[in-house]
């Protein structure tokens, strides 16, 4: 099925930082729908909720519109829910699943207090329990819209908070049917399995725990998505200190939006030499399947070719250590015959005094009785 525009991520913001995911506002949704007048369009939605006010406020621009078709896609829960109430027709894919509870509030701790300021603590709670209730009468309201059920009816359903399959939603009415749609069937499990990869969103939200079963393992490696939302938090402390920005699109352009999360990606790719990665017409952005084999066989490489530059300095390291070790040896025994050079040529040689041969040409005596003779005539 092809879709004419995409309400993700935190519903009122445009970019959630802590998921690293692109989000929806109200002036977001505004702009689609008036570049869309008078058309049929068909909206998915997957989202995990967000501020009330703005998925009311969307609630509301989609019903004066009068042509929209929903889907719910992945896991989509409060705001998110209620925005969708008031379409032409609301669908859910098979596989999918909705969420609807009781608004939530943020409460702050008192730390030391006396019995006075407990009493003002504690009626200040019972007010802020009237307005919450008064808020889940809303809420409910929308739902009536839908299912035509009372608002104690579905304020019973969102005091369960449990999370609703595709069949469970078409039962209780706030949803029209279930779309058979493969490439539907295919972004839900993607959707599912972003969502579940991330922990601690059910506290972010304020939502119950996701179900186990739509908790696979992640086929993105852990360590190439810690990366990106690393990156990503980095970039978005970059992008908060860009005034330039926001001064020149006071009203939220979406092509100006579009740049910024354009220059984002392409930070991103070069980090991790990812290529062909670009922003839709509707603001959606994805890595395939083939990049991301093509990401790993990359850093494989990498990683291999790191290894054998490793062995070779090492080897390179242990033949020159051999190398210093066998010169210093020879050094040694230079030095060691150099020494015994000179102790040799300061020995003490043969002084015996040889005397010379007789000029006349007489020979030496060489018998007892020759040298007898030369004795007694001596004599």
């Amino acid at each position: 099925m092809k879709y004419d525009f995409y309400i993700t991520g935190t519903i009122g913001e445009e970019f959630d930082w802590w998921t690293g995911q692109r989000g929806t506002t109200a002036e977001m949704v505004k702009d689609f729908l008036d570049r869309h007048k008078d058309q049929e369009v068909n909206i998915a939605v997957s989202s995990p909720g967000g501020f009330l006010n703005e998925g009311i406020t969307i609630a509301e621009m989609i019903a004066a519109h009068g042509n929209c078709h929903m889907v719910i896609i992945g896991m989509t829960a409060s705001s998110a829910t209620v925005l969708c109430m008031k379409a032409k027709s609301v669908k859910i894919a098979r596989g999918s699943l909705m969420l609807i509870h009781n608004s939530s509030q943020y409460i702050l701790g008192q730390g030391l207090s006396n019995k006075k300021k407990l009493d003002a603590f504690i009626e200040n709670l019972k007010q802020t329990r009237v307005k919450l209730d008064t808020v889940d009468k809303a809420i409910a309201d929308f739902y009536s819209y839908r299912n035509g059920k009372t608002i104690e009816e579905n304020m019973e359903m969102m005091d369960k908070e449990k999370w609703m399959t595709a069949q469970d939603a078409v039962d209780f009415g706030i949803v029209d049917g279930i779309l058979e749609d493969d490439d539907a069937k295919a972004q839900t499990k993607a959707i599912q399995n972003v969502y579940a990869s991330y922990n601690g969103i059910e506290d972010h939200f304020f939502l119950p725990k996701f179900p186990e079963f739509e908790k696979p393992a992640a086929k993105v490696p852990k360590g190439i998505m810690a990366k990106v939302k690393e990156f990503i938090r980095n970039i978005g402390k970059d992008v908060e200190d860009c005034e330039d920005l926001s001064q020149n699109d006071n009203n939220n352009n979406p092509n100006s939006i579009k740049a910024m999360k354009k220059i984002v990606l392409n930070l991103i790719c070069a980090i991790l030499a990812i290529q062909d990665i670009t922003i839709g017409e509707k603001g959606d952005a994805a890595i395939t399947e083939d990049q991301l084999n093509s990401l790993e066989n990359a850093l494989k490489e990498k990683d291999d070719r790191i290894s054998a530059l490793e062995a070779e300095r090492d080897s390179a390291i242990n033949d020159k250590k051999t190398a210093e070790k066998a010169r210093a040896d020879a050094e040694t025994k230079l030095a060691n015959l150099q020494v015994e050079f000179d102790n040799f040529k300061g020995q003490a040689g043969d002084d015996t005094v040889k005397r010379p041969s007789s000029s006349s040409g007489s020979h030496e005596p060489t018998t007892a009785k020759e040298m007898y003779e030369d004795i007694k005539n001596l004599l």
